[in-house]
């Protein structure tokens, strides 16, 4: 590396006699105002790099603006208007260099403050050495550089306390001292110089050793900072290093005595191309210059400096040497790689994150957005610095604000507080946009929370699906309400006309002397209503069970009486058909059990009407045995009937299926029988299964969760009249009979007749029962519900409110509503008992003997079966 003579020669300077002829056109003949005014220009185009080329203009026209004027004051006032003017333009002078020396010290670095200090002691030098002032204008000169070298010296002392660099700041107020010190002393030397040289010279020995012990206080300051200053000159042939530089490249500096090529064979080919560019820019430009480069230490490991150069130029404008300092930044590369490397992750996840994060302040405002927030139709920038509410629905600022009171507030553990609100996108569309927000604390050194990450996540489409499953659930709902209303009504419907089908039919066929064959036809009519009434209570059990409203009513009954009994209503069929039915019981099975009777007598009635249906000879048996570990009931219904094929057997407990389509049309039926029956023994606990074989039988089992029951029970299912009861001492009852249709008061008429009741009245609405209730009593009170104007349950309240004599009358609802919760409304109404149509009689006059002759206490007590 070399730098060419050329490169270090200075321009031609101008010819004498023009700068002669300015000055004295401007008026300017004094040599100290002429080195002033030179001086002046060189540090304005110094300092025009910092102050720009217009400042530095015009702080030279004006140091050129005083100088003329206390140049024409000098030539032009005497006496004491020049005492008094002179000081004036000389502080203003001397304060203009001043103020623009401080200006570079206090407002940059390097060269900047090299020339600022140089031009504050230009000024101190002047007024202190080369004029010899009185006291007083000597003060005054002096006062501006020396207060603007304490200011900087005072500031960096300041500076350096506060960082910890204590070793600076004794520099700092050394120095500090060591100006005040000088301008005290030289003064004082000036003064005395005639006389006291010896003791200026000791003076100037002191402070040489000071100057020495300050020199070794910045280089021990180099070590600390791990920086190392040079100085090149005599076109390279000369260079000075400190020890930090020795240090920076890994030399001994008290064994070696390395030069400036020894320190750039450190460096590779690159970087010494780099620091030769560096020093020839210096040398071209008269300005200073940096630049970063690599090198390997002595000891292998590889360095990175920052090296800064700036020029010393003569007098004459030549650059006579180059001053440089270098310092080690390894350590800070190092970590700002590994930040940028960081931050380039972080980034990297952002931006490719479709969750939308921000970080907000305490006060809601937001400092970060990621990318993802242009699915809003915002930029990230377009959310910063405003609140988090500016972007939030109106209707939900609200919850926005409840969310960030509970993150700031410490209301829940970090990673559990979240809200739901909308946020606005902008565009076009203008669409509302649902977000969900997960919020984590960014806490200070005392754990409390100054600001927080918040995840912002669509669930658009998923309130979409929730507010679509709360209408489908609505509709749902409404559908099933719509269902249930059209069954009842249909059940009703039907009911109704087929308690004239079923009653007179059944009255038909108890008229004596009627031709066989007619009686064949009418027993056909009484089977065809039988079975169109199953099919409806088939229907409406099947309905409740898949709306899950069918509830059971567990009660103590005796389980071998219980079959019997069950086992009589067929024993008909039985005989008719030439089967024989049998019932065996295990002798281990409790006598008594818990279980829904009706329920349990419905699921073992179908089982033992389809073996009668399948079965044209042969036995039909019925088995019981009982499980003391799982309390469950076991029931077996066999028969030898047709049989079932296995891959038909599968698909019995289905809805609306049968094994082969012939047996409806051989058979008849809805395919619900059996499909009931899984459902109503697995809501009792159980089950069902079937084993059969084509031509072999089948045999049907099912069972059912039923606890044993004390034999104390017995009395609870007698279904005599309840111990509140006191009976009547007539032997025929007063019947009211109360329905809008004639039809059905016909039938009850007749039934009633061949029962040998005749005290039956007729009432065909809900307020004439009322007003026949009112003038006398009755002993039964037969109610139909449903009847036109005033329903049944109203005139039952009515007769219970305003009647005495038949407050207490026992009053039967009688009527084509079976449903449970007609039933329990009846009750709820004031009715004791409930009898459905189509009416059976058997069922009927089981119902008012159980009636007959009681006489109620309160209508609270008004049911014989405890219900």
């Amino acid at each position: 590396m070399s730098i060419q003579s050329d490169d270090l020669k200075p321009s031609p300077p101008a010819p004498r006699s023009l700068g002669s002829t300015f000055m004295d056109r401007v008026g300017i003949r004094n040599p100290t105002a002429a080195i002033q005014l030179a001086f002046a220009l060189v540090v304005a185009i110094a300092a025009s790099p910092y102050l720009t080329l217009a400042g530095a203009l015009v702080w030279f026209c004006w140091i050129v603006l005083l100088l003329v004027v206390d140049g024409v004051l000098s030539r032009t006032l005497t006496g004491r208007p020049r005492v008094v003017a002179k000081p004036v333009f000389e502080f203003l002078l001397v304060s203009s260099f001043c103020l623009l020396g401080l200006r570079l010290l206090m407002g940059f670095d390097g060269p900047a403050q090299t020339l600022g200090m140089a031009t504050i002691a230009f000024m101190l030098a002047l007024k202190l050495v080369v004029e010899t002032l009185p006291p007083g204008r000597f003060w005054i000169n002096v006062i501006p550089p020396t207060l603007s070298a304490s200011a900087f010296e005072l500031s960096k002392a300041i500076k350096n306390a506060q960082g910890g660099q204590t070793d600076l700041m004794v520099t700092n107020l050394g120095t500090l001292v060591l100006i005040i010190l000088i301008v005290l002393i030289v003064r004082a030397a000036i003064i005395r110089r005639r006389t006291g040289w010896n003791r200026v010279n000791s003076e100037i020995r002191a402070n040489a050793l000071r100057a020495r012990e300050a020199h070794k206080i910045a280089l021990l300051a180099e070590q600390l900072a791990g920086t190392g200053h040079f100085r090149l000159s005599d076109n390279l042939a000369t260079a000075d290093f400190s020890d930090g530089m020795y240090a920076i490249h890994g030399f001994d500096h008290g064994v070696e005595k390395p030069g400036v090529q020894d320190l750039f064979n450190l460096y590779n080919e690159s970087d010494r191309e780099k620091l030769t560019r560096l020093i020839h820019e210096t040398v071209r430009t008269c300005k200073p210059n940096r630049a970063e480069a690599r090198f390997r230490r002595r000891d292998g490991r590889e360095r990175i400096i920052l090296c800064q150069t700036s020029p010393e130029v003569s007098p004459t404008g030549q650059v006579t040497a180059i001053l440089g300092v270098s310092m080690d930044i390894t350590e800070a590369r190092l970590r700002e790689e590994a930040l940028m490397e960081s931050e380039a992750r972080i980034r990297m996840l952002t931006d490719h994150v479709t969750d939308m994060i921000l970080w907000i302040t305490e006060g809601g405002r937001i400092l970060y957005a990621s990318p993802s927030v242009q699915a809003l139709g915002f930029e990230p920038e377009d959310l910063l610095g405003h609140r988090l509410s500016s972007f939030v629905e109106p209707a939900d600022v609200g919850a926005a604000q409840q969310l960030l009171h509970q993150v700031f507030g410490d209301k829940a553990p970090d990673g559990e507080v979240t809200g739901e609100f909308r946020f606005r996108t902008r565009g076009a569309a203008g669409r509302e946009v649902w977000m969900e927000g997960l919020a984590s604390s960014v806490r200070d050194p005392k754990a409390l929370t100054r600001s927080a990450v918040f995840n912002f996540r669509d669930v658009t489409r998923r309130r979409e699906l929730e507010a679509d499953l709360r209408l489908a659930k609505a509709r749902a709902e409404a559908a099933a309400q719509a269902k249930s209303e059209f069954l009842a009504n249909m059940s009703h419907e039907v009911r109704t006309p087929l308690t004239g089908v079923i009653g007179f039919s059944t009255l038909l066929s108890e008229t004596p002397d009627l031709p066989a064959q007619a009686h064949h036809y009418i027993r056909k009519v009484i089977a065809s209503g039988e079975a169109l009434l199953t099919v409806v209570n088939d229907i409406l059990d099947f309905s409740k069970l898949e709306a899950g409203q069918l509830e059971l009513d567990p009660a103590p009954f005796p389980l071998r009486g219980f079959l019997e009994d069950v086992a009589g209503l067929f024993s008909a069929q039985v005989e008719a058909r030439g089967l024989r039915l049998e019932v065996k019981v295990a002798e281990d099975a409790p006598q008594y059990l818990m279980a829904d009777r009706a329920r349990l007598q419905q699921v073992l009635a179908n089982l033992l009407s389809n073996a009668i249906k399948f079965t044209e000879k042969g036995v039909i048996r019925i088995q019981a045995r009982y499980d003391q570990v799982q309390r469950k009931l076991e029931v077996a219904v066999s028969d030898s009937g047709v049989g079932i094929h296995p891959d038909a057997a599968g698909r019995l407990f289905q809805r609306f299926t049968q094994a082969d389509g012939s047996i409806s049309r051989r058979y008849g039926g809805t395919g619900l029988g059996l499909s009931i029956c899984r459902q109503l023994t697995e809501l009792m606990g159980g089950g069902i299964e079937v084993i059969s074989a084509p031509g072999a039988g089948s045999t049907f089992t099912f069972t059912i969760l039923a606890p044993p029951a004390d034999a104390a029970v017995d009395a609870a299912m007698n279904p005599e009249v309840s111990p509140t009861a006191v009976a009547m001492a007539d032997e025929m009852s007063r019947i009211l009979v109360v329905d809008d249709l004639e039809a059905n008061r016909e039938l009850l008429r007749a039934l009633l007749l061949a029962a040998g009741q005749h005290g039956m009245e007729e009432a065909a609405s809900g307020p004439e029962a009322i007003a026949m209730a009112m003038r006398q009593p009755y002993d039964i009170i037969l109610m139909d519900l449903q009847m036109p104007g005033m329903d049944g349950f109203a005139a039952a309240r009515a007769i219970r409110q305003l009647s005495k004599e038949n407050a207490a009358t026992p009053i039967i609802a009688l009527s084509a509503n079976v449903l449970a919760e007609h039933v329990d409304e009846a009750q709820q109404a004031g009715m004791n008992d409930h009898v459905g149509k189509p009416i059976v009689p058997a069922r009927l006059f089981a119902t008012l003997n159980r009636w007959s002759g009681v006489r109620l206490q309160t209508p609270a007590d008004a049911d014989p079966r405890g219900a």
